[in-house]
């Protein structure tokens, strides 16, 4: 039998069978993989309290079908404190990978600034500032769009030649990208905006124009399902 011994995080856990955990996990190397955590429910066992979301893991996967046998598991640092809005935020975070992420697709950068947005929310506070919530979100969204080839451009129309202008208003259709409109139309957006949001410079306006376009961009990655974590919290989603 195959074994591997790989970083991860527990990205989301359900009851299996009579006694197992059914278990997403987030991977340095492999991306995502589903495994099984057998045995472990309704016991005071060290995997089951320590398959928690939030915490880097040292976990040894086995078996050659796609769902993997989980065995020993251990913590590799101290698990990431968060709470209120922050905890929010990061349940979104492992509801949109879960539902973004292909099993068995290395996704390193991905796994890399996953930890950063963890880090970054941990130390806000519990009732920070709604523009920087909206940042760390926003960044990741558009980072996982583009790792998995599904940012429209942000420099150019959908024809590949026309250059977005700071002074025009644009439809987008989440799979071909920007075409102009012929004025400022309520579901059009404005390419100062746009210019704003590929350059990641982040204020009142790119914030909020940033929002729309994710509503649409991120629909052919996650489909049009509501998610669920976006209930948790009001305005910043």
């Amino acid at each position: 039998m195959n074994k591997q011994v790989t970083e991860g995080f527990v990205l989301h856990r359900i009851p299996y069978r009579e006694s197992s955990l059914l278990v997403d996990v987030f991977c340095a190397v492999n991306g995502m993989i589903r495994g099984v955590a057998k045995g472990v429910r309704g016991t005071k066992s060290d995997r089951k309290s320590l398959l928690q979301p939030f915490q880097c893991l040292e976990i040894t996967l086995s078996g050659r079908n796609e769902l993997k046998n989980i065995g020993r598991v251990e913590s590799t640092s101290v698990r990431y404190q968060l709470a209120n809005q922050p905890l929010f935020c990061a349940m979104y975070l492992n509801e949109l990978l879960c539902r973004a992420l292909p099993n068995d697709l290395p996704c390193e950068g991905i796994y890399a600034l996953y930890q950063e947005t963890l880090e970054a929310l941990a130390e806000l506070p519990q009732v920070p500032p709604r523009s920087d919530i909206e940042a760390l979100l926003r960044n990741f969204e558009l980072e996982l769009l583009l790792d998995l080839g599904f940012l429209p451009d942000l420099a150019y129309c959908a024809d590949n030649t026309t250059a977005i202008g700071a002074d025009g208003y644009y439809a987008l259709q989440a799979e071909a990208g920007f075409t102009p409109l012929d004025s400022n139309q309520p579901d059009g957006f404005h390419g100062k905006d746009i210019l704003a949001i590929a350059a990641r410079d982040w204020h009142q306006s790119s914030l909020l124009t940033a929002k729309r376009f994710m509503r649409t961009a991120l629909v052919p990655l996650i489909g049009t399902k509501p998610l669920r974590s976006r209930e948790l919290f009001g305005g910043v989603k």
